[in-house]
């Protein structure tokens, strides 16, 4: 009997243990999730988030992009934090987040229009060939030495830069998936601007051989390994100002 006794008082013991974080983590939440210009935070949350803002104002950070900035977190934390996620654990301390802010590497890539995602898709793609047909030409050159081992010079090279990069663009803008939600007008768009790209570029490359070859003569393969150097430093370069947008992830954002 005694035993039993202490077996019970031991349970006991334990169901008001339990009971007692029950009650502790409820008002914990009750005192952590708080209303207010951060509503629905936890506290270390929205401490997180008022020591940001007013880091922000030290800084005489422009107001425009602090709200952005500061809706932005607010969103993320509000969504992350349902798994337990903290913001020291996002983003590191305050303090590290806001010179992040003033460094320009936690700004999101602005909605841009169709005409801008078209140009700026145009360019990058232009670029990527650019490079990659240097590349060719090169290599054609140094292990072919006849004159006409490559196929055009620096017109064609430029041409068929200009004609990819402007044609990819196109195509993929033309199939935003917001343009072809059912998978059967997919298809047939797909055949029919993959069929005016070839046309485009059938004309275009008429167009490019009736250049007399005094006009349009075969460089250098060094010239060509400089060049693409040159178009691989400029690329990256435009991309960490102007953000070239990912194919298949940012067509279509207006």
């Amino acid at each position: 009997m005694g035993g039993l006794s202490l077996k019970e008082e031991t349970v006991r013991e334990k169901n008001e243990k339990a009971a007692q974080r029950q009650e502790k983590h409820q008002e914990h939440a009750e005192v952590t999730v708080r209303d207010g210009e951060f509503a629905g935070l936890t506290k270390r949350n929205e401490d997180f988030m008022f020591h940001l803002n007013k880091n922000l104002d030290n800084y005489n950070y422009d107001l425009e992009k602090k709200e952005v900035v500061l809706n932005e977190t607010y969103r993320e934390l509000l969504n992350k934090q349902k798994s337990g996620v903290t913001a020291a654990k996002l983003y590191g301390t305050v303090t590290e987040y806001t010179e992040k802010i003033m460094q320009g590497q936690t700004q999101k890539k602005e909605e841009r229009s169709t005409s801008k995602t078209f140009w700026l898709m145009a360019l990058d793609n232009g670029l990527i060939m650019f490079i990659m047909f240097c590349v060719m030409y090169a290599l054609v050159g140094f292990f072919d030495k006849s004159k006409n081992a490559v196929n055009g010079g620096w017109v064609t090279l430029l041409g068929t830069s200009v004609i990819a990069g402007v044609g990819l663009a196109f195509f993929y803008v033309m199939m935003d998936p917001n343009k072809t939600k059912q998978s059967n007008h997919k298809v047939i768009r797909g055949i029919v601007v993959t069929l005016e790209l070839i046309a485009i570029w059938m004309v275009a490359f008429g167009l490019i051989a009736l250049i007399p070859v005094k006009y349009n003569q075969t460089l250098n393969p060094i010239v060509y390994i400089i060049l693409g150097v040159i178009a691989f430093g400029a690329r990256y370069f435009l991309n960490q100002t102007l953000h070239f947008p990912k194919m298949g992830r940012d067509v279509g954002r207006r």
